[in-house]
């Protein structure tokens, strides 16, 4: 994993979510551009709106070859915040590269493993 970023990977999690949530279903992925921004978001977020309800998913994109609790906090401390009124959190995402430990991400959260990094 070496000289490799979360950036890296951003494009490669982009394919994925979009595979998985099409917009032919209604989901929108919105990349969170962090320029200039003090407030803290996830790296991407991907939403779906309904009549009398939005779902949105948090995404969090790690470089890293182990999961800590931090990188869970993190996670909800987002969907606490994107939570709200006519918002439902419908699930949480975290991206590791492949054969990262994720022992400690406990169940309530999903995790995608990117094949194109690996942990070694």
């Amino acid at each position: 994993m070496a000289n490799t970023s979360e950036k890296d990977m951003y494009p490669y999690v982009q394919t994925n979510l979009r595979a998985r949530f099409p917009k032919s279903d209604g989901w929108e992925i919105y990349h969170q551009d962090r320029r200039g921004s003090q407030t803290y978001i996830p790296d991407f977020v991907v939403e779906k709106k309904t009549k009398n309800i939005t779902y949105k998913i948090p995404v969090e994109v790690k470089c890293t070859c182990k999961a800590i609790q931090a990188d869970i906090d993190q996670l909800n401390r987002y969907s606490k915040s994107l939570a709200g009124p006519n918002v439902s959190i419908q699930s949480k995402i975290l991206v590791y590269p492949s054969g990262a430990n994720t022992s400690l991400v406990p169940n309530d959260v999903e995790i995608m493993y990117l094949r194109n990094f690996k942990c070694e």
